[in-house]
């Protein structure tokens, strides 16, 4: 099971170093990282303001990772078991922290059309 704890540990740390130029607002738009969605690459203010907090959410998904990766063997699991657990909580993770990502980035880009219809 060490290779996997390794790979697995590997993922989460991974997950938590690309978060967090993110969280600081060091990416730039661009097509390859980051939240990509029409709202971030419409204005770009949304892009650093949503991908700052989506760069949150992937921080805590990669340490909760993190944290699986070295646990989950201690409560005796089969390798199978740990890979699948291990698997569905980074999947169902990834997935809800994009569509939190989509839709942030979208009520951020309205709040800012709004804004400034508001002192035109």
């Amino acid at each position: 099971m060490l290779p996997l704890v390794v790979v697995f540990a590997g993922c989460g740390l991974l997950i938590v170093l690309l978060a967090i130029p993110m969280m600081r607002r060091r990416v730039k738009p661009n097509g390859i990282y980051g939240l990509r969605v029409p709202a971030t690459f419409a204005d770009e203010w949304v892009w650093y303001e949503a991908n700052a907090r989506t760069g949150l959410d992937m921080l805590w998904l990669g340490l909760l990772l993190l944290v699986l990766a070295f646990v989950l063997p201690l409560v005796e699991v089969s390798e199978n078991a740990y890979a699948l657990g291990w698997s569905a909580v980074a999947v169902i993770g990834a997935v809800a922290m994009a569509a939190v990502g989509w839709s942030r980035a979208n009520r951020l880009l309205r709040q800012r059309q709004h804004d400034s219809r508001q002192t035109n």
